[in-house]
């Protein structure tokens, strides 16, 4: 109601051309936690997870690595403001006490990250080269941001925005952090490594040409398809 009213007066002060834009407001999930270990009040924290995601084989998106924040429920929490730290003791610091509840925390987190990049991926491929902004242009990393929200006393992952370098610095810093303590390295290096040499060894055969003897049987199909999203030249040649 209160926010009602202030749209109102505001909108009998503007012109025409102007417009009043409204976000919404997304409560940070405040939970019980146990006794603190000091007499001294706990404040409410907020926990804003960052997310990274490759392009995978086949073009799938693929979930690498995930570092979480914690700050301030009435300050936001940015990037850099805060040592990042991992997913579980995150929820656990935050009052997630139930193990199962924390899996399936990671789960969900996992379905919305690589559905979300999913859809970014499908609209950018219906984009034009100038719109993508090249012929070969189109994402292989990308970060994204989610708030751990109470929505009808049911906590929810609700996504605030895409990146592609602060949440990638992020989550490098998080596995040096892990590493520097003893910690086995995780699979984050390997799958960056993995999408960039893919894009390397499509540029490598763009533009080449290739002689095929013999065209295979319908199930090979799918090679056409990457013959011509590589764009190679291919020519066939048959007894």
């Amino acid at each position: 109601a209160a926010v009602a009213q202030a749209v109102g007066a505001r909108l009998q002060g503007l012109t025409e051309e102007d417009s009043v834009l409204l976000e919404a407001m997304v409560p940070t999930a405040c939970l019980p936690v146990p006794p603190p270990r000091s007499p001294a009040p706990r404040l409410p924290m907020a926990l804003r997870i960052c997310t990274l995601v490759c392009r995978s084989w086949g073009d799938r998106p693929q979930l690498c690595q995930v570092a979480c924040t914690m700050g301030r429920v009435e300050s936001p929490v940015h990037h850099g403001a805060a040592l990042p730290q991992g997913l579980d003791s995150s929820l656990q610091q935050l009052g997630v006490v139930a193990p199962s509840e924390r899996q399936a925390l990671a789960t969900r987190l996992r379905e919305a990250t690589e559905a979300a990049t999913a859809a970014l991926l499908a609209a950018e491929a219906e984009l034009n080269p100038q719109q993508r902004g090249g012929t070969r242009a189109h994402t292989d990393i990308l970060g994204m941001d989610f708030l751990l929200a109470c929505v009808d006393d049911a906590l929810e992952l609700v996504a605030l925005a895409t990146n592609s370098q602060r949440c990638l610095e992020t989550c490098v810093l998080s596995e040096a952090m892990g590493r520097a303590v003893g910690e086995a390295p995780g699979d984050l290096p390997q799958l960056l490594a993995e999408a960039m040499l893919h894009r390397a060894q499509c540029h490598l055969v763009e533009g080449k040409d290739i002689l095929l003897i013999g065209a295979g049987g319908v199930s090979k199909s799918f090679v056409w398809e990457a013959a011509r999203d590589y764009g190679l030249k291919v020519r066939i040649w048959g007894a």
